[in-house]
């Protein structure tokens, strides 16, 4: 996030646009992908570091509206947040390794095994 900090606006690309057709990801076929467009949506930048921040809490507002725009249109949760190159500027939002695992896990806790093992 660090790297954003001084923009006053941010581009995502949320499409593509194929000879006037909208496409929501991109084609495999490199002629199709010869034509892509981006479209892009642009959000307010937060204009501020976020170098010391540790928690979501400490985010800028604009920041964290930033995240949930990317998690919204990405489909899936944010479970890390880097605020530069140093291992504790980092936010754990949801545990990558435990957090979306447990829905591998009987509910005694224990790991479910294939049938081999």
């Amino acid at each position: 996030m660090d790297v954003l900090d001084t923009l006053e606006e941010i581009k995502v690309c949320v499409a593509y646009d194929i000879d006037g057709d909208r496409r929501d990801h991109l084609p495999s076929n490199a002629k199709e992908f010869a034509k892509c467009q981006p479209i892009y949506k642009t959000v307010p930048g937060w204009q501020q570091s976020t170098a010391d921040c540790r928690t979501l809490e400490d985010l800028p507002e604009k920041a964290l509206d930033y995240l949930k725009f990317l998690a919204e249109l990405m489909e899936v949760p944010i479970a890390i947040v880097s605020l530069g190159a140093s291992r504790d500027q980092t936010i754990i939002v949801e545990d990558p390794i435990h957090g979306p695992k447990r829905a591998l896990l009987y509910k005694n806790g224990a790991p479910q095994l294939d049938a081999n093992g």
